[in-house]
């Protein structure tokens, strides 16, 4: 499909995380699946094998934190003993990694091992850092750089691969779900580079990079270490994409960046035989887009949460003397489709345009329009908008999820609860071409928070 050969399989072994980075979730996190959702041991190891005979031979154990799993040195000793897996990876933040190496090696004896850690700063994280490298032959540092927050650090991040075997790995900042993404905190590849080339001038080397690499590689002349930078937004690497992941729920995603999961856990838990499992992952590899859907029109899309006219009719309850706090409230849908409207959402051809993108921003207006139709909200600045969906291919449903943020004195419910309606009516107009046989269903809230009470549905 597209000239790529997927030998590259992501895991992701927990939703958990034991950090906060700003450029990754919110401060609150995230709502978490029951823990019967997730993955057994023996789930990812059939799944790893299934996918290792199929050519795929290099693993990343990813999260959440994949170390807060606590049998963590098991399933790398039983995904090491898996026959053609030749890499191992783990993407972690480091914090308690500096305890568990030694137990990885004995499981590993001489297999590549490379660690990522995302975050610096704390004593435990570079001490976790400074034993790979002694440990390790391959150690990459990913650090995401934001413009107004650690844009000036790239030269000091590009100094530590003087005297240490590190590969930094500069990640533009890109939009995930509750990552409160502004344009004007991305900051480019070619700035970064600009500034590096400003400090070590013709020192400054490029590497041939491999076929598949998602980075372009530099290194600085005598310098022990190399870097490169990953340009997810400002120049993508699709189209050399070898890459397929697993969630922590079971789910595959044969694209980091789009909408569609195909739901693979209960497909295991039903007794489905390898051979089934195998035909279903096919086919969603065969519907892989040439490239991530969406992200161009995110990406360009303008800051559009401003604030409102905040006189609100006399009637309306009186909040002035409340004291603001951070409001939080989410809310989910699901339209049943037929089996055509499906695919051809799966497939990105549903003439109008793409499906999903066009409901997200749909979402996002209709939350901002909630107190000119419904007529006691107040008016309040939403600081925050996000619309998430998950297509459920073998049962013709898209679910839809919204989540609204903000720092007030009233709550955000009802924007959040339009947020999914609009999305989801969005979905029914760009695709009533095709038939008017869709059900618009179960919108619900799920979460609300930052009030006096605090919901949650069971």
């Amino acid at each position: 499909m597209f000239m790529r050969k997927h030998t590259y399989l992501r895991v992701s072994l927990t939703e958990k995380c034991n950090f906060r980075c700003l450029y990754c979730m919110p401060e609150e996190g995230i709502p978490l699946k029951p823990n019967d959702q997730m993955l057994t041991d023996a789930e990812i190891l059939r799944l790893v094998h299934l996918f290792a005979r199929h050519g795929v031979d290099k693993i990343r154990l990813t999260g959440g934190e994949p170390t807060i799993r606590k049998n963590i040195v098991k399933i790398v000793e039983q995904i090491a003993s898996v026959e053609g897996i030749k890499d191992i990876g783990m993407t972690t933040n480091g914090l308690v990694l500096h305890r568990m190496l030694p137990d990885f090696l004995d499981t590993l004896d001489k297999r590549k091992f490379a660690l990522l850690t995302r975050r610096d700063g704390f004593d435990k994280v570079w001490r976790s850092i400074n034993t790979a490298i002694n440990y390790l032959p391959k150690v990459k540092l990913n650090v995401v750089v934001m413009n107004g927050k650690n844009e000036k650090e790239v030269v000091d991040f590009i100094a530590l691969t003087k005297d240490k075997n590190l590969d930094i790995r500069f990640i533009e900042f890109m939009p995930f779900g509750g990552n409160h993404f502004e344009r004007d905190q991305f900051y480019s590849y070619r700035d970064m580079l600009m500034s590096i080339l400003e400090k070590y001038g013709d020192d400054v080397v490029k590497i041939t990079d491999s076929p598949n690499d998602t980075t372009k590689a530099y290194k600085i002349k005598r310098f022990q270490g190399q870097f490169g930078f990953i340009t997810s937004m400002s120049d993508h690497f699709c189209n050399t994409c070898n890459r397929l992941r697993i969630t922590a729920d079971g789910h595959l995603k044969v694209c980091l960046h789009g909408n569609t999961e195909v739901n693979l856990r209960d497909k295991l838990r039903a007794g489905d035989t390898d051979d089934v499992l195998s035909d279903i992952i096919q086919a969603a590899v065969n519907r892989k887009k040439a490239k991530h859907a969406g992200m161009d029109a995110l990406k360009n899309m303008p800051n559009q949460l401003t604030h409102v006219d905040s006189n609100g009719n006399a009637r309306q309850v009186d909040v002035s003397d409340k004291s603001p706090t951070i409001r939080i409230a989410i809310a989910k849908g699901t339209i049943a489709l037929t089996p055509e409207v499906s695919q051809q959402i799966t497939n990105n051809c549903i003439k109008k345009g793409d499906v999903l993108t066009v409901a997200k921003i749909a979402s996002i207006i209709g939350a901002k329009q909630v107190p000119n139709i419904i007529p006691l909200c107040h008016s309040i600045h939403l600081d925050f908008i996000d619309t998430v969906f998950k297509h459920d291919i073998n049962n013709h449903l898209l679910h839809a999820t919204s989540t609204v943020k903000c720092f007030e004195k009233t709550g955000v419910e009802m924007e959040a609860i339009t947020a999914v309606s609009i999305a989801l009516l969005t979905v029914y107009d760009m695709c009533k071409a095709i038939t008017q046989n869709m059900v618009i269903r179960d919108i619900r809230l799920v979460h609300k928070s930052g009030g006096k009470t605090t919901f949650n549905a069971t």
